[in-house]
């Protein structure tokens, strides 16, 4: 497909052709020398100057002002599902054929269905775990931070406990004399703190 080209972007495409080459044979040597050959080399205030007339000239494609690019979001998001607080781990396990046969055969979602029964079995049978994010504090000093973690336990008073013989296992006998606070954080992803199960 050719394209004519009138006078004005004959003028812009001769600037900024002229703007990636380098300003001298001594500046393409110079980058040769400190192996940056394929490096960009940066226009003249000149050039750079003739290339911003060129843009603002132009009537159908002006540039942005600071507000618009503001504005701007990027046009495609990461790749995967969108990050949610509550996550799913993925694990392998192993079922019985029918087992798994039966909940196939339900139709889609059968591993939300499957979540879901052994979700309704822990709380009737109140072996629910909770998961707790817990902050140790020194004894005394309610602003010193001495561990943090994530606790997995039936309730507040077991996450604690959990905490205090995890801290004295690791020789923290001191650290085991603080106060422990706990907030049940539920599904909700926290990485990098230790887990204590």
């Amino acid at each position: 497909m050719s394209m004519k080209i009138n006078d004005t972007n004959a003028e812009a495409a001769a600037v900024v052709t002229a703007a990636v080459k380098p300003a001298s044979d001594e500046d393409l040597l110079r980058a040769v020398r400190r192996n940056k050959a394929r490096s960009v080399v940066m226009p003249t205030d000149e050039e750079d100057a003739a290339i911003t007339r060129a843009a603002l000239s132009d009537p159908d494609n002006p540039p942005l002002n600071d507000e618009q690019l503001a504005l701007l979001k990027p046009a495609r998001r990461g790749r995967g599902r969108p990050v949610q607080e509550a996550t799913k781990v993925p694990t392998s396990i192993r079922f019985d054929n029918l087992v798994l046969d039966s909940f196939k055969a339900l139709g889609d979602g059968w591993q939300t269905r499957i979540n879901d029964v052994l979700m309704a079995y822990l709380v009737e049978t109140q072996q629910l775990h909770h998961r707790f994010h817990a902050t140790v504090q020194a004894t005394g000093n309610e602003r010193n931070k001495v561990g943090e973690f994530v606790v997995v336990a039936l309730d507040s008073g077991q996450a604690k406990e959990k905490v205090k013989q995890h801290l004295r296992a690791a020789g923290r006998d001191d650290d085991a004399r603080g106060q422990v606070f706990t907030v049940d954080i539920g599904n909700a992803a926290i990485r990098d703190l230790p887990l204590i199960q």
